[in-house]
């Protein structure tokens, strides 16, 4: 006999836990879409702030009087500290060879002069304005008593000295200069930077008399420097510091592109007053300052007042020093070769020695400037003997003056 059997269908889990656990999945849902939503509208909110932040215009700059440029300027100007200096040579930071220049034109013949004088020549209403502001500046500073906490630029009881004429046009930088021709080549050597460094010094006094030593402004001891250069015969002149086109410090009291022209002149009459007996002056470094015409004028408008001359130690092409100080009277010259820029190299040192005997056999006359190391001063040594016993006079640098024809 059989019995139908009727097999119950058994539900895994009760209807109510099947609601329970959809409707658990349903709220995960919404909490995560809900999260979702809140990141995104926090990112928007950030990235909207940083897209109006970088689309804020600069505040408009306030318009500075001409009062407040020139302090502006100042303010601006590379710190004046001296550059430095190592315990043996003068380290290379100390020679032109750091003034922003290549090598590419340090060797010019005399014969060749490349120009370019750029700066508009500034009309004659602006520079009597000038002129009158100085002349005002120079009464007020010689009736106000000084401090002795005053700047030390200031020379005491100097007055600041009148500014260039107006109608001087700029001469012919190209124009030839007559000279006097020699019986022998005369040659002369210029050891610029000299007192910056106490052993260079004292190597660049021992050597004979016919160098001629250029001592820095801001050396220390200059004056007991100088005394024992003049001493041993040497002739003297006085190196200042100008703004070059690089990065190198001119030093103390340089003469910068962004000075008023009676700041210019007060650094300048500081440096002429720090020490006696010198016949010239030139540039240290300057391959920025001596290409500014007007910055120029000022220079050598106060050296028209002195016996000095100004000799352009030709740290840039562009300089201009060479044809301003001939429009303005003053006795110029300008130096036909470098000796030790690569100061390290005794050979290339007496390789340069060379270049200015083959100028001075072709001229009459060369002027190489050379600096107080310890390889240049033992290179010199040799080659003034040798040169000599070659037929040529090792001269001071006023014997090169000399040789220049009078004006009739």
């Amino acid at each position: 006999m059989s019995a139908n059997r009727t097999t119950k269908k058994i539900d895994p889990l009760p209807k109510k836990n099947q609601k329970s656990r959809r409707s658990h999945r349903g709220s995960l849902f919404i909490v995560a879409g809900f999260l979702f939503f809140i990141v995104l509208a926090v990112s928007s909110v950030l990235i909207l702030q940083k897209n109006k932040d970088n689309s804020k215009s600069p505040e408009p700059q306030a318009q500075l009087t001409e009062a407040q440029a020139k302090k502006k300027a100042l303010a601006a100007a590379p710190a004046n500290k001296p550059h430095p200096i190592n315990l043996g040579d003068i380290s290379i930071d100390d020679t032109v060879l750091e003034d922003g220049q290549t090598r590419e034109n340090t060797n010019l013949p005399p014969s060749v002069t490349v120009t370019n004088d750029k700066d508009p020549i500034p009309s004659k209403t602006s520079l009597s304005k000038v002129v009158n502001e100085s002349s005002k500046l120079s009464k007020l500073e010689h009736d106000a008593p000084l401090s002795a906490s005053e700047d030390q630029s200031v020379v005491k009881d100097d007055k600041v000295s009148a500014l260039p004429p107006l109608d001087k046009p700029l001469a012919e930088p190209n124009q030839p200069t007559e000279w006097i021709k020699p019986e022998r080549p005369m040659i002369a050597v210029v050891l610029d930077d000299v007192g910056v460094n106490k052993r260079g010094a004292d190597l660049a006094i021992e050597l004979p008399g016919a160098i001629t030593l250029a001592f820095m402004t801001y050396a220390p001891d200059v004056k007991a420097m100088t005394a024992e250069a003049r001493k041993k015969g040497h002739e003297l002149m006085l190196h200042v510091p100008m703004e070059p086109l690089g990065s190198a410090d001119p030093g103390p009291k340089a003469l910068l592109t962004g000075l008023s022209d009676e700041e210019i002149l007060t650094r300048l009459e500081w440096g002429m007053a720090q020490f006696d007996g010198y016949i010239g002056i030139n540039n240290h470094m300057g391959s920025k300052f001596t290409g500014w015409r007007r910055g120029m004028e000022v220079v050598m408008s106060k050296i028209e007042q002195t016996d000095h001359f100004f000799m352009d130690s030709r740290t840039s092409p562009r300089s201009v020093a060479a044809s301003v100080a001939a429009s303005m009277g003053v006795p110029v010259l300008r130096r036909d070769v470098f000796i030790d820029n690569d100061y390290k190299n005794t050979l290339e040192i007496f390789k340069q020695l060379k270049q200015a005997e083959r100028i001075a056999k072709k001229n009459g006359h060369a002027i190489a400037i050379g600096h107080p190391h310890k390889s240049t001063v033992e290179v010199l040594h040799k080659w003034i003997k040798e040169a000599e016993t070659r037929g040529f006079d090792i001269v001071p640098i006023s014997k090169i003056m000399a040789l220049k024809k009078p004006k009739e």
